[in-house]
């Protein structure tokens, strides 16, 4: 008896320390809370670009009307574009938010696209960035810096992948792991669904530096990544963020 008490004993000790390891480099496994897939058709595309046409109109006629009507039901006058992540109105952007972004690669332009970090910061879904290295960029990351002291990320989103279409989804890497780090300290390890989608993760809020100056910086590394078709090109549309604060 006092034999399997103390195995019992040993394997919980085990446990623990295990668990205190893993918390202690950053090993932990967060998983999307959400996950959203936002329509980039061009059926919608068209119907968003017909309502803006109907709404400049001074003077519409009857039929134009009814459709306007009709599309109402769709549509927002706040929507822009079907390629803006911010879908219009006020949100946690207009007054949150990083002010910088780096990285440790990018691949350069070809025929005047950009594949720079700052494409993964634009709040659009039709440009990326694409890590720069031979191979599938494991290892490589993105740092987003925010002022000290500005409104608190409780979540961070990853639009995984090349949301310019589908192809080009198919085409290329998209992440499995990604390591967060915050203020050169591991985080966690987000664990990214292989889907064209927006993947929301969930924090209680980030710690700024005690110092009051010094800016909060949240570092995300590739970990694995889901294998393209046709590239071993790793690319993420966009990482952005929500939080408290502003309203």
């Amino acid at each position: 008896m006092l034999y399997i008490v103390a195995m019992k004993s040993t394997r919980a000790l085990t446990f623990l320390l295990l668990l205190i390891g893993s918390l202690s480099f950053g090993q932990v496994e967060l998983y999307p809370e959400e996950v959203h897939q936002p329509d980039l058709s061009k059926e919608t595309e068209q119907g968003l670009n017909r309502f803006g046409e109907l709404l400049d109109k001074e003077k519409p006629s009857e039929a134009e009307k009814k459709e306007l009507e009709l599309l109402y039901k769709s549509y927002d006058e706040a929507m822009g574009s079907i390629w803006n992540v911010d879908q219009g109105g006020c949100s946690w952007y207009c007054g949150g938010g990083n002010y910088k972004i780096t990285t440790s690669s990018e691949l350069k332009s070809k025929s005047n696209i950009s594949y720079s970090a700052k494409s993964a910061n634009d709040l659009s879904y039709k440009t990326a960035w694409v890590e720069g290295v031979e191979g599938s960029g494991i290892g490589e990351y993105l740092e987003y810096h925010f002022k000290n002291k500005s409104p608190k990320v409780t979540h961070i989103i990853v639009s995984n992948g090349y949301f310019k279409s589908d192809k080009a989804w198919r085409n290329n890497n998209r992440v499995k792991s990604l390591k967060v780090s915050v203020n050169g300290l591991e985080y966690g390890v987000l664990q990214l669904e292989n889907s064209k989608t927006d993947q929301r993760f969930k924090f209680d809020g980030f710690k700024y530096n005690s110092d009051g100056k010094t800016d909060l910086v949240l570092k995300f590394e590739i970990l694995e990544v889901y294998r393209g078709t046709k590239y071993d090109d790793t690319v993420i549309t966009e990482i952005y963020f929500d939080g408290v604060g502003v309203h």
